[in-house]
């Protein structure tokens, strides 16, 4: 190209070419000059700097050069490029040349051919990823929304994207099914709308007071007398007995299966399972109404149907009773509750459990007239929370230039419920009296430390410093005895004074501190320290929708286990107590407004209690043993030969004549025959 002739320059080119030629000391080739100018679309700033670098602009021409290879007007002409797409070769048309009309009817033609080069505007969209500087503008973006909105909507549309590959069941290879020695089994729906709903079944039955109330439930026959023998004991048909067998048979094949998964679908049908199909949605609403549902089933069945409760005493499993302080039994103002919902991220002086408990069942009367206070009047077992968390943005902090942080809401390992019941209720508000005086003194303290160094909003310490710094550095006697003095007595009174500030202010940081830490060990007391409920689970949201968007940590056999999907993985870190920070402490999903929304705690038990093996009936046991060998049978040699099984054959078993159609299935899972020794399932 660079050989060809050229269109002579234009005025405007001339007197730039003028310039460049002065630049360089009247020794430029105009053709030379012209060639660089065109290069740099007629830019002088940019010509100029090519010349020095030593460009020629023999490789390109630029626009006016060959016109009928042109790229396209509509394509970006700023940014990375990528080669233009092939196409037909053409004869070039020289429109320099001095000819007939011949040539131009040729190029006109060639310009209106489709597909070839078009002339005019651009029609292509702009995109940011061309652009030569970032730019800080909202682009089509809604009127009023902010970056960081913006971004967040962003994050939901590429999460929505995703979506759709995310929420496939992926099957896992048969080899791949085997459980790890003791291992959680991870609990699988076919439909991701049912994942929330799995990992509430898969926290309950690491709740060692669930997972024994289950097994040691026996359904009364449907006919005949009540006493019937165990050996007898058939699967309900009708609800809701039939949803607690199959709740009965999960948690069995949870405990002894040597599968690494199962599926839930047949219990998601039995619990009539709400799908939680929008991202608009929290996954906490849909999982603490399953869980209410399941909760008041299971109750229901362990008081009413239940050969083990001939006297159908009321079972505080999951319902704890609350109500006003002077409730009596029969007073209708008492309520049941199974799910305590704890608003997140409102106050950020009550942002843990126990100070948003307190808030809610034991607030400041003196503050609020109108707020009444409530007592657990009969405690449960076991103790859900449902953390509910404002989606709306931080609010801007003019302070740091952009959105202050979420801070990461904290709930213990272990939390006393004693200043919350009404057996101790009237030491609980001498304790919290005390304790909202002490505080009272903090709040004086710091006002007076605040009128100490401050004066009119100024540092009144840092401007002691600040004078001192300038009598002892600074000032000037210019050999005057008298001012030599003078300035030594005023740096000495500055010291002083500077000295007295700064050790009163050491004193009342002292005091706070003291009287802090005495108000918040306030109800840490032998007389508040009778109801203890441990954490046995969290399940967590990272703000995004999909099946691998929620996740579990349960604690079993002393340690803490993650769930996502069909991976269950130890929390493994460099010691216990960092792994039981990283449960305590899981940032996931804050900038999003998600992280943990639901947590299951229970009474307090030993560790041998706590691990302890449920007491399943011998049925289950055995039928759970044959699924394991028929599952061995169908693994590759190579694979079942490194899998051990740790408990013995089993005994004859029942096999049941009609089968619930809730229970577990699987395509290596049959009822189970006759066989020879009893099942030993010690540890």
């Amino acid at each position: 190209m660079g050989g060809g002739n050229i269109m002579p320059a234009t005025p405007q080119e001339a007197q730039d070419i003028e310039m460049l030629n002065s630049m360089m000391g009247g020794s430029l080739d105009p053709a030379h000059a012209l060639r660089l100018l065109r290069k740099h679309s007629n830019n002088l700033e940019k010509a100029a700097a090519a010349l020095l670098e030593g460009d020629t602009g023999e490789d390109d021409l630029g626009a006016y050069a060959d016109m009928p290879n042109l790229e396209p007007l509509d394509t970006a002409t700023v940014g990375p490029r990528t080669p233009p797409p092939s196409r037909p070769e053409k004869p070039v048309i020289d429109l320099t040349k001095d000819d007939d009309d011949n040539e131009l009817a040729r190029a006109l033609q060639a310009s209106l051919e489709d597909g070839m080069t078009t002339f005019g505007p651009s029609n292509r969209a702009p995109d940011p990823n061309w652009a030569m500087v970032p730019s800080n503008a909202e682009v089509s973006a809604p009127s009023g929304m902010s970056q960081d909105d913006q971004a967040m909507s962003r994050a939901i549309e590429a999460s929505l994207s995703a979506a759709i590959g995310e929420d496939l069941y992926e099957e896992q290879p048969l080899e791949e099914r085997v459980r790890k020695g003791h291992t959680p089994i991870a609990l699988r729906p076919t439909s991701s709308d049912f994942v929330y709903a799995a990992l509430v079944l898969h926290a309950l039955f690491f709740v060692p007071q669930v997972r024994n109330a289950i097994a040691e439930w026996l359904p009364k026959p449907e006919s005949g007398p009540s006493e019937a023998n165990v050996a007898s004991i058939v699967p309900p048909r009708a609800s809701p007995g039939m949803e607690v067998w199959s709740l009965l048979e999960l948690f069995a094949n949870m405990d002894l299966a040597r599968m690494s998964e199962l599926s839930v679908d047949a219990l998601m049908n039995a619990f009539l399972a709400q799908r939680w199909e929008s991202p608009a949605e929290r996954p906490g609403d849909a999982s603490a109404r399953f869980y209410e549902k399941l909760a008041s089933t299971v109750e229901y069945v362990l008081q009413y149907d239940n050969l083990q409760n001939p006297e159908h005493k009321p079972t505080r499993l999951f319902s704890l009773h609350y109500g006003p302080p002077d409730a009596e039994p029969d007073d209708p103002s008492r309520d049941s509750l199974r799910c305590m919902k704890v608003t997140v991220g409102l106050n950020p002086e009550a942002n843990d459990l126990v100070s948003s408990l307190a808030a809610d069942l034991a607030p400041d009367l003196t503050k609020s007239l109108s707020t009444k206070r409530q007592v657990i009047i009969e405690p449960s077992e076991v103790i859900s929370f449902q953390l509910l968390r404002d989606a709306a943005p931080p609010p801007y902090d003019a302070a740091v230039g952009r959105r202050s942080e979420r801070a990461t809401f904290k709930y213990p390992k272990s939390v006393y419920l004693d200043q919350f019941m009404k057996e101790s209720y009237h030491i609980a508000d001498e304790k919290r009296a005390e304790q909202r005086r002490l505080l009272q003194e903090v709040k004086d303290l710091e006002t007076k430390k605040k009128q100490l160094l401050h004066h009119n909003d100024k540092d009144t310490l840092a401007d002691l410093q600040s004078s001192l710094y300038y009598y002892e550095h600074v000032a000037e006697s210019d050999g005057d005895p008298a001012r030599t003095e003078e300035i030594r007595q005023t740096a000495e009174k500055l010291k002083q004074i500077i000295d007295r500030v700064t050790a009163e202010a050491k004193a009342i940081d002292t005091s706070i501190s003291k009287l802090t830490a005495e108000a918040s060990n306030m109800l840490d007391c032998p007389e508040l320290r009778k109801h203890r409920y441990d954490l046995r689970a969290v399940i967590v949201h990272d703000g995004l929708f999909g099946r691998s968007h929620l996740y579990s940590y349960v604690k079993y056999k002393g340690k803490w286990w993650k769930t996502v999907d069909y991976t269950v993985s130890e929390v493994s870190d460099l010691t216990p107590q960092v792994n039981e920070d990283m449960v305590l402490n899981d940032p996931t999903g804050l900038h999003l407004g998600a992280g943990p929304y639901f947590l299951l705690y229970s009474r307090g038990m030993t560790e041998e209690e706590e691990d302890a093996r449920a007491p399943w009936q011998e049925s289950f046991k055995d039928s759970v043993k044959h699924n394991n060998r028929m599952f061995f049978e169908q693994l590759p040699p190579e694979v079942a030969s490194q899998v051990e099984d740790p408990n013995s054959p089993p005994s004859s078993p029942h096999v049941y004549t009609t089968p619930s159609e809730h229970t577990i299935e699987s395509d290596i899972v049959e009822p189970p025959e006759s066989r020879g020794e009893p099942m030993d399932v010690t540890e």
